[in-house]
């Protein structure tokens, strides 16, 4: 079993379940060990008991999250044969999958636990390298149109302005 998916009751499982909220809203920054250690009703040592850090706990947060949205893209994208067309469907079902979790801001900033951009790598494949460079582009304008709803953005306007920008890649 891995390590990071909690027994259902434990305080792995509270601490994980509240993280995700937090980071989600306020990302890596924004999180007070402290705050959400008191949030949950434990002690910032079991946190650390259980995660090491901050870094390790958001580690775990993120690989999670991320892999669990970057699925239901893999989803979306095999329903097309067009490059571009898959490309459009997996971006605006992680967008719409992000928004619905609330976690817009964790996804949309900069990792600090590593270097790897997971939507890049689906997009580069989706593509088969016919544009070379352009998933990092891609994967930046959703990360970005993320970022603009966590900071408040309309979130129509914001799928909006996505879909637009898709539509000069055809």
């Amino acid at each position: 079993m891995k390590s990071n998916i909690p027994i259902p009751g434990t305080i792995r499982e509270k601490i994980l379940n509240q993280a995700i909220k937090d980071f989600g809203t306020h990302g890596f920054e924004g999180v007070n060990v402290q705050q959400l250690a008191k949030s949950i009703g434990v002690t910032t040592g079991a946190l650390y008991h259980h995660f090491g850090n901050k870094l390790e706990l958001y580690r775990i947060v993120r690989e999670e999250v991320e892999r669990r949205i970057i699925s239901r893209m893999e989803g979306a994208s095999a329903v097309h044969e067009e490059p571009m067309l898959s490309i459009k469907a997996a971006i605006l079902v992680g967008f719409d999958s992000a928004v619905k979790l609330n976690v817009c801001r964790l996804i949309s900033e900069q990792d600090p636990s590593c270097n790897k951009d997971l939507a890049a790598i689906l997009f580069k494949d989706i593509l088969n390298e016919e544009m070379e460079g352009t998933e990092f582009i891609i994967s930046a304008s959703w990360r970005a149109s993320l970022r603009n709803v966590a900071n408040g953005m309309n979130i129509e306007h914001s799928r909006n302005v996505l879909v637009k920008l898709l539509e000069k890649f055809n």
